[in-house]
């Protein structure tokens, strides 16, 4: 998969067309899902595929506000028991949705607050529990491309999506060099590893996150990149788990298309970098 281009190309909607997705397609996504990337592959999860009879089974438990956004199918991934389940459901649930959008397939991340509901609504009789869910499908044509960016309740701005100018925020609002918040010197070093960095935090900017809020930044230092967690108001702890994984599988995806090697190791947090208070580091990348 050329993930650079899949990862600009995503087509995340609100609005899907009636139109059915052939089983070919269903079968195809389950069958990747078996050997797609997964962050944690010692974690069992599960994939199920369901259909437009989801959003009945699901309004009032899941989506924005709980309002279920209607689509031709679900995906939702269940997980074992785990500490950080819902990082590696957002890295793996990424991952699939750029092989939907290979897949010529437009989606949309459903939200939801209490997973144990989902779950009842669901009818699933497992000990795993849900961490994520996607609707997929063809999404209808608008005129722009439209990103929602909420700065705060009462500041609420939606701007188009121009090639290269879309993130909410750029590269030099999310890395830092040797300490959070400097960017003295950024340049020079990502010139240094050319344009692999240059694509790689490119495509963490790209990364969906609640809200768009993308409560997190990167330190790169010492020959290797750190995630940064960011507290945000607006965002809850299952969201926040679910968008730092999404953001990693942005971010190593292209790296390892430019690079052929490298891969995320999730630590207990380090202030060695001087990090704010209410910030915590939760993985690592060596480059």
């Amino acid at each position: 998969m050329d993930y650079i281009a899949m990862i600009q190309n995503r087509k995340s909607v609100r609005a899907f067309r009636t139109k059915k997705v052939p089983a070919s397609i269903q079968g195809e996504i389950k069958a990747y899902y078996e050997n797609c990337p997964k962050l944690l592959p010692e974690v069992k999860t599960q994939l199920l595929v369901l259909d437009e009879s989801a959003q009945k089974t699901l309004e009032g438990t899941a989506g924005y506000e709980k309002f279920m956004i209607g689509a031709p199918n679900y995906l939702v991934l269940l997980s074992e028991e785990n500490e950080n389940a819902e990082i590696n459901g957002g890295y793996i649930m990424e991952d699939l949705i750029l092989k939907l959008t290979e897949l010529d397939m437009s989606t949309c991340w459903i939200t939801f607050a209490d997973a144990a509901e989902v779950k009842e609504a669901l009818k699933l009789d497992t000990a795993m529990k849900v961490v994520a869910i996607c609707a997929f499908g063809y999404g209808e044509k608008t005129s722009k491309l439209l990103r929602l960016n909420i700065k705060n309740m009462s500041n609420v701005d939606i701007t188009a999506k121009r090639g290269y100018y879309s993130p909410k925020k750029g590269i030099y609002d999310m890395v830092s060099l040797n300490k959070w918040g400097n960017i003295e010197g950024l340049d020079e070093m990502m010139g240094f590893y050319e344009d692999m960095l240059w694509q790689s935090f490119y495509a963490a900017t790209l990364s969906p996150s609640y809200l768009n809020r993308q409560p997190y930044g990167f330190v790169l230092d010492n020959n290797q990149v750190t995630l940064v967690s960011e507290p945000d108001s607006y965002t809850d702890k299952v969201s926040a788990d679910l968008g730092i994984g999404i953001v990693m599988r942005h971010f190593d995806a292209a790296a390892g298309q430019c690079m052929g090697h490298g891969k995320w190791a999730l630590t207990q947090g380090d202030n060695a970098l001087e990090l704010p208070a209410g910030h915590t580091a939760v993985a690592v990348y060596k480059l």
